[in-house]
This record gives structure tokens, sequence and C-alpha cells, in this order.
């Protein structure tokens, strides 16, 4: 690869220190989500700047998105891989009622740019369909048209609570979705969600946005691992969102550093010097 994205990062831990390509760097088997696995393996990935920022509300749209301060090409990379090794991509139905111009196939990764196209070619070499099922969680079911989806050849899946709206639930079946119920009343639970999951064959499952799925996982003990890249810039701002914003969890959720890597600055100001870290958690399977 040429430009910023093929620099190489010094790896910090675990030891011994060295320099480290990043492209490929969430595909090694160090690093990467398992590629077989019996049992569901969870993981979720974030960038944050130093006061914990992930979204910030766009100048334009007034919609949160990740914050232009932070958001980079290098980072952006190590997404697409960690999506790359997913049979299913978790999102929130904020997400998907904030698109632009609708749903759409490059709504998801992974990107079909040709810069990403090596990622297409792993998914099939090893295995898997050329992209993942993508599982929008929702309690309202207030979804744009999600047909231009389904047609794009990914299993589409909508999780909510058992009491949703049946008329809404008929609407999104008619459109070749798969409802899930996966929680009492109409909010998802972590737990319930990833057994359904894996009842329908998906065995990575990879949260791609939506800090209420996060809670809703870490309170079910249902999180396997966090990729968390910390940009190291502090953005401030009234109106944020943070990993978690929710209630304090009743006990806390304890990961271990598993690597840690450092991505240098370059002369460009829009370069934005950063740490790529992933922690476990204790006690996963």
């Amino acid at each position: 690869m040429q430009g910023a994205e093929a620099h190489n990062l010094l790896r910090m831990f675990p030891g011994p220190a060295g320099d480290v390509a990043l492209h490929g760097l969430y595909l090694n088997e160090r690093f990467a989500p398992p590629v077989t696995r019996s049992a569901p393996f969870v993981y979720g990935n974030f960038i944050t700047s130093l006061d914990g920022r992930i979204s910030l509300p766009d100048p334009r749209t007034s919609k949160r998105t990740v914050p232009r301060a932070i958001a980079n090409t290098r980072d952006w990379r190590l997404f697409q891989e960690l999506a790359a090794s997913a049979d299913a991509l978790l999102t929130s139905g904020r997400y998907v009622r904030d698109l632009a111009t609708g749903v759409s196939t490059q709504s998801f990764p992974v990107s079909e740019k040709p810069e990403y196209l090596d990622l297409v070619r792993w998914r099939v070499a090893h295995g898997l369909t050329p992209q993942p099922a993508v599982v929008i969680v929702t309690a309202s079911l207030e979804l744009p048209l999600l047909r231009p989806l389904v047609e794009s050849g990914r299993s589409v899946y909508v999780a909510t609570g058992s009491a949703a709206d049946p008329r809404k639930v008929a609407r999104l079946e008619a459109e070749g979705v798969r409802v899930l119920g996966a929680g009492n009343g109409t909010r998802v639970e972590g737990g319930k969600l990833v057994r359904a999951l894996a009842e329908e064959t998906h065995r990575n499952i990879a949260l791609i946005g939506g800090g209420q799925i996060l809670d809703a996982l870490l309170v079910d003990n249902a999180l396997d691992r966090l990729y968390l890249t910390v940009a190291c810039r502090i953005l401030g701002g009234l109106s944020f969102d943070t990993l978690l914003t929710g209630a304090v969890l009743e006990r806390a959720a304890a990961f271990t550093l598993k690597a840690l890597h450092y991505d240098a600055a370059r002369a460009a100001d829009t370069d934005v010097e950063q740490l790529f870290a992933i922690f476990d958690r204790n006690g996963a399977h």
C-alpha cells in the first residue's frame, strides 16, 4: 500500500517491541477474532479522543458522528479488517435512521472500494460469505426501507424485544428481514441477542456502533473483546457520546490488556497520533 496507510506501527505490548505493519494487523492470528470457533465470540470496536468523545454533532446535520478531528484512514482500515472477520455486524436503529441517503449496499462494511477488495477476497478464501450479515438493534422498529440491503445478498436481521409492534414486525418481514426477539418488553438484552445469533450459526459477532448495545452486552457479561483506538487529541463539547452513557454497571466489567500499538503522527495536520489497544474480558471463554 502507498501513503499514510502503509507506514508501520510500533508494537509496545506484548514484547518484544518492534515495527509491525498496519495493513493486516487485525487479521493477524495473534490479534484477530478467531477464524473458526464453536461458541460465539463478541467484540466491539470504537475510536475515542483523550477526553472520551466517540461522537459529536456534525456541524452540517447536527447528527452525532465520529468527530472529524479524530477520524482517519488508518483507523478505518483496521475497522474494515475487524468487519471482515465477522459473521454478523451489530449496529443501532439510530445509525440506520441517520443514514443521509437511505440504506444501500455501501451503508455497512466490508467496503467494496478498491482499497478494501482484498478483505472481500480474504473472507471468501476463509469460507465466509462475501459480506457479513447485518443486525439492527431497535426498540421502536422505526426504520427506513431495508429491502435494498436484503436484495444485495446480505442476511439482514432486526433484533428487538418480545413486546414489539406486530404490524411493524410484519412490515419488516415482508421486506425479507428476519426479526429476532431478544429481550423482554421492547428492549434487547445482550445475552439473549448473542444466543439468538448463535442459533442462526453466527459465531464472530462484531459491534460496529451503538453505546446502548455495548451497555446491554456488558450488563450480561457478553462482550469478549474490545478494540479501542485512542486518538491523542482533546476535543471538548457539551453534546457528545462516550462508550457508555447509561446507569452504573452493577458489577464493573473487568478487562485485561492483550496488545498495544503506537501509531506516530505525520506531518499533515489531519494525521492523528493514536494508540491501538486490544482488551480481553476477564474470564472470557
